[in-house]
């Protein structure tokens, strides 16, 4: 398969692509070359693209005419990145009709206003304010709106109140829309056009997928803007900041930025949720990446995958996993053009793993005739899938498999991914356990960090022995964990409180069947839901007395580190609030300062080489007392 992408300069990007990619599929019957005039209007700005060659948007069709120049409006919403375009209001007032042709008026024909408001406790006269059900209060939200002049209501219910009112299905799309339409640029062209848009979405994965592809892409050379939950990038500076990961007109304004800071490619990590409440309607994506191993959905209701792809423009593309099934049905059955990936199987661009111990991968990067080598140790060598989607888009976009090897191989670490924590002290690391740390979030996520993790003690122990010990399964109905004569994996789990009982459940069966020893803990900040949570998790496990309940996180994990043998390994799932990326890092951090703190208590309290332990003490516990 041949690619060819043409590179050249311009005033508003750094880089833009300018032809086509070929996109070819040896596995599949489906093969099929991308339009050249699709992808020409990329980076001319995509004036020239018709409105039916745009996924639909369900709630209203967006006007990409170019008639006329539309004049930016100020959307007041907290965003610590906001460019200074936002910060321009106009002079004459703007019509709510116009922006929004298709909703329903009460109380009057249209809403002429100047901005939106932040909240109604911060309207000014002429604004528009945003009421929200659930969290604003009617009563309060109706006289502060009426006492501060607002120009009128944005709503999804009728509210009794002498102000001209806009109903609409789902206020956060309305507001999408409107952003989407004031930031069409002179050329008649939405921000997601300007640049090319890939998202990444997949049951697991997601933030590693996409901080490997921006870590291939930066090496074009171009510049890379990327919104993920450990941060977000503009194409020159990157920032972790308390909001949390943008949808609707927040991306919106974050990709018009990043476009008028010369970016060429725009990474968006999509969320599950989101996708499914359409918090990106009003984005086209050029590329989608499906990662992780996706089951099909149980429930009613579209699939995330599914939402994703109905964003993906009639000339784009798909990376799909080959050895996903679900994944590579949903892109069938689309009619796009489908680019596969794979580890260890035949794919379009795959991943041939050479060796794989002591936490370092060594792999073959392939592509038709081509291969290059690769040295990985993000996620202890174990995310072979995200490097190798990583690298499919790097193929995908012209690159050359030497540089995407070189690029795959300087992305050491990603906090919080399987990621090893560190002694500064040699003597100290070898008399105490390996402890890892992931943020995990579902089932599937802890269910494949923790066989990998086995499957890397079990490679240590061969690699030492150099005696392959046959596997022995058991007959009972509840397959134990594997025991290897090396170490034994201790897992600290702490789940959130807000999943679903179900999820709770499923984690109980993981900690009962694939770890030797398992800790149920929480967050610090969800202790008084600790007793309900764990009765919804042991409702999966059938050994109740196999399982240790520690609420403290903090001495959860001391006291699996002082439990544990030095050749042991501890994993801490979980645990970590990921409401925001700047609450995760700080959390990551927290985590990592207190087991550095158990390691130096631990280590204080060793008794000397040749000094007699202190014999036990023991005490009696009268309930009374």
């Amino acid at each position: 398969m041949h690619h060819a992408i043409n590179r050249h300069r311009s005033q508003n990007a750094h880089v833009f692509w300018t032809s086509p990619f070929v996109a070819r599929s040896e596995s599949y019957s489906r093969k099929g070359r991308l339009s050249k005039a699709s992808l020409l209007a990329i980076s001319n700005g995509r004036s020239d693209l018709a409105p039916s060659d745009l996924p639909s948007t369900p709630k209203a069709d967006l006007d990409l005419s170019g008639s006329e120049p539309s004049h930016l409006l100020k959307i007041h919403e907290p965003s610590d990145s906001a460019s200074s375009h936002n910060d321009v209001v106009n002079d004459t007032a703007r019509s709510l009709k116009d922006l929004l042709p298709q909703v329903r008026f009460f109380s009057g024909d249209d809403i002429r206003f100047e901005s939106i408001a932040e909240s109604v406790q911060r309207c000014t006269p002429g604004q528009l304010v945003v009421y929200r059900i659930g969290l604003d209060c009617p009563v309060e939200f109706i006289a502060t709106a009426l006492a501060r002049g607002a120009a009128g209501i944005l709503t999804e219910q009728v509210l009794p109140v002498p102000l001209v009112q806009c109903i609409v299905g789902d206020t956060d799309r309305a507001l999408a829309e409107i952003a989407s339409r004031e930031l069409i640029d002179e050329n008649g062209t939405r921000p997601d056009q300007r640049l090319l848009t890939i998202g990444v979405v997949g049951e697991s994965g997601k933030t590693s997928t996409a901080l490997c592809l921006a870590t291939v892409l930066k090496d074009s050379p171009c510049r890379v803007a990327y919104e993920t939950d450990l941060g977000h990038s503009d194409g020159i500076g990157s920032e972790t900041i308390d909001q949390p990961v943008p949808r609707g007109a927040e991306l919106l304004r974050r990709i018009h930025e990043a476009a008028d800071a010369g970016a060429a490619i725009a990474v968006l990590e999509l969320e599950d949720n989101a996708l499914r409440s359409g918090g990106y309607d009003q984005i086209g994506l050029d590329m989608l990446v499906i990662t992780g191993r996706n089951r099909p959905r149980t429930d009613f209701g579209p699939s995330a995958i599914d939402c994703a792809i109905e964003r993906v423009l009639p000339d784009g593309i798909l990376i799909v996993n080959v050895s996903d099934a679900t994944a590579m049905s949903a892109a069938t059955a689309s009619g796009l053009t489908i680019f596969s990936y794979g580890v260890d199987t035949p794919a379009d661009v795959s991943l041939k793993t050479a060796h794989h111990q002591d936490g370092v991968l060594t792999a073959m990067i392939r592509h038709e005739m081509n291969s290059a080598m690769m040295e990985s140790t993000i996620g202890f060598g174990c995310f072979t899938a995200p490097l190798a989607a990583a690298a499919a888009v790097g193929v995908a976009t012209e690159n050359p498999l030497v540089q995407i090897a070189e690029s795959l191989s300087r992305l050491r670490s990603i906090p919080g991914r399987i990621e090893r924590i560190t002694c500064e002290d040699w003597q100290t690391a070898q008399t105490q356990p390996q402890v890892y740390l992931d943020a995990c979030g579902s089932p599937a996520r802890g269910a494949f960090v923790l066989e990998h993790l086995r499957e890397q003690l079990r490679n240590h122990v061969e690699g030492a022995t150099g005696v392959v010990e046959p596997m022995l399964f058991s007959m009972e109905d509840v397959v134990q964990s594997q025991r290897t004569r090396g170490g034994q994996i201790w897992c600290v789990l702490a789940p959130s409180i807000e999943d679903t009982s179900e999820t709770l459940m499923l984690y109980g069966r993981l900690l009962e069947t694939l770890p030797d020893h398992c800790i149920l803990t929480c967050h610090p900040s969800e202790k008084a839901g600790f007793l309900a949570m764990s009765h919804a998790v042991l409702d999966g496990v059938e050994d109740c007395a196999a399982m240790r309940l520690v609420a403290d996180q903090e001495r959860a994990i001391g006291w699996a580190m002082q439990a544990a043998r030095p050749q042991d390994t501890i994993i801490v799932l979980g645990g970590l609030d990921r409401s925001t990326p700047l609450r995760q890092r700080a959390d990551i951090r927290r985590v990592e300062e207190l087991i550095a703190g158990v390691r130096s208590r631990s280590s204080q309290n060793a008794p000397s080489p040749g000094e007699p332990a202190a014999p036990p003490k023991l005490k009696l516990f009268h309930p009374d007392a």
